[in-house]
């Protein structure tokens, strides 16, 4: 086990900086002894087309059509930040976590994978609202992504951790190939159900097909998705509706 304390990236947007995510965030970091570093990023590309005559959006749920106001636009992010520090500031006072915020123009993927030696959050975009106490209540699946790497003995140490918190009590290993010996000789844990699911393959973009819920956290390796289009990158994180922690 690395003597090294852990540090938490959180990489939030004007979509996802909501209470359920950055009290879901602070909750796991807790148990982790983690610290956090809460990033918000103004997308650039948004704010570019925004300027643009005749620019307009369409919103996800209702297909709704609108003018992009560059002012407008500016105004919400500034708020969405704004509150999403206070958020992130209060949580982790209460929790006794060192916490630090930033705010960056760019994009979310982009800036928050090219930070190296931490963990990265990136979370759900739920479109149902649940409050703090639900969401921490809860959040009892754990889904590993098996890579034959030493970053899988950290998800096990991390899925450990939880366990031993009670915050998890059940967790999914997805492989593309069976467990080496090793590996499975690992696997006991507490009152904890373990279960195995062969895919055929562990690309992120077959992350949907897992079918899981907000109330689901998802670990897998960084590397596993430094590859990614930005069309990828914006698929990937407008679908899914539970969080996932990069391990870096």
């Amino acid at each position: 086990m690395s003597s090294a304390r852990r540090h938490i990236l959180i990489a939030l947007d004007m979509h996802s900086a909501t209470d359920a995510g950055l009290s879901t965030l602070v909750s796991i970091a807790r148990r982790l002894d983690a610290t956090l570093s809460g990033l918000y990023i103004e997308d650039s590309q948004l704010m570019s087309a925004a300027g643009l005559p005749f620019s307009t959006e369409i919103n996800y749920l209702s297909a709704e059509e609108r003018i992009l106001d560059p002012e407008e636009l500016l105004r919400i992010n500034r708020l969405a930040s704004a509150q999403a520090r206070h958020l992130l500031e209060e949580l982790s006072a209460r929790d006794k976590l060192e916490c630090t915020f930033a705010v960056e123009s760019g994009k979310v993927a982009i800036q928050s994978l090219s930070i190296q030696g931490c963990d990265v959050f990136l979370p759900g975009r739920s479109r149902k609202s649940l409050t703090r106490k639900q969401v921490t209540l809860q959040l009892r699946q754990l889904v590993l992504i098996y890579e034959n790497s030493g970053i899988f003995e950290r998800m096990l140490e991390v899925a450990r951790l939880l366990a031993a918190n009670g915050m998890v009590s059940d967790i999914t290993i997805v492989s593309e190939t069976p467990l080496p010996a090793e590996i499975t000789g690992k696997l006991s844990i507490e009152d904890v159900r373990w279960h195995f699911q062969a895919v055929s393959s562990t690309r992120p973009e077959q992350l949907r097909a897992l079918r899981l819920n907000s109330a689901s956290l998802v670990l897998m390796p960084k590397d596993l998705l430094t590859n990614l289009t930005e069309r990828q990158w914006f698929e990937l994180l407008e679908q899914l509706p539970f969080p996932l922690l990069l391990m870096d």
